[in-house]
Order: structure tokens, then sequence, then C-alpha cells
């Protein structure tokens, strides 16, 4: 089994079929921050080069080499990120206490500084979640085919 690389793509089976995830960046704190590619698949994807260059629906941290060792991830092959890929500046989460939904929170990717909003602007919808999402929770939102939009 081969050290991950910037780059690898990987397969994950959901219960709607298989989903395509992109290694994309090493987290010293969090991890590795992955973007989810677009679809859900019955069989392996045909063209890896073009989902490989496809528009990512969101990055999220997933913890990939331990997915990995435990073969919940298989690797495909290493592709080239997309030229125009840019690394999120920003994320959001919301902020709930006992139950009740307080604000959202804007972090910083560098700095982890955080703006709280009470409604999100067009481009903050845009922004991928903060925080770390373990295998139940990434199978679970591929399946259900979640994006950013929805989650508001």
């Amino acid at each position: 089994m081969r050290r991950i690389k910037v780059g690898d793509i990987f397969e994950i089976n959901t219960t709607k079929g298989r989903g395509y995830l992109q290694y994309v960046y090493g987290h010293p704190t969090i991890g590795e921050l992955i973007r989810i590619l677009p679809g859900l698949y019955e069989a392996a994807h045909p063209d890896f080069i073009s989902l490989a260059a496809s528009k990512e629906l969101y990055f999220v941290h997933f913890p990939l080499k331990a997915a990995y060792r435990r073969s919940i991830v298989k690797l495909i092959d290493n592709f080239e990120l997309p030229p125009d890929l840019v690394l999120p500046k920003k994320m959001r989460t919301k902020h709930v206490v006992r139950g009740d939904f307080v604000a959202w929170h804007i972090v910083d990717y560098d700095t982890w500084k955080i703006e709280a909003v009470k409604e999100l602007s067009p481009e903050q919808i845009k922004l991928s979640p903060w925080g770390s999402w373990n295998d139940t929770l990434l199978i679970e939102r591929m399946a259900s085919e979640w994006t950013l939009d929805k989650w508001v």
C-alpha cells in the first residue's frame, strides 16, 4: 500500500453507487482536505481524466489516510488537479446551542478566526463545510446528493 499523494482519486461505495473524491491538501492540524467530485455511478467511471478536470461539489476534511488503510476507499490513480483549482480561503459551519440555531460561523482557513452571521450571503452559501467528516457521514451525504445550497 503506497502513501497517498495530492491528486490521488479514490472511489467510495454508497447505497446509491460509487462516488469519487480527490485528495488536494494535507492540513497539519485537521488532516486531509478532499474535493467531492460530481456524480454517483453504477460502474467505475469511464473517464477519470475528465472527472478530475470537473468542478468539485465542495471540499471537506476527511481522514483519508485512515480510510485508505482500512479499505473504506479504493485508490484509483493520481491525476492532475485542475489548473484553476483554488483551495478554500473560508469555510462555514452552523453554530447550534441546545438544539437551537444561533448563527453561521464563517471560519478563515488560514487564521481560524471566526465571523458569526445570522444569514448567509450568496457568496457564503458557496463556502464548504468547516470541520472533518467521518466515512459514515461522507457516504450518507454523497448518497443523498447533498450540496452546499441545500445546507441553509
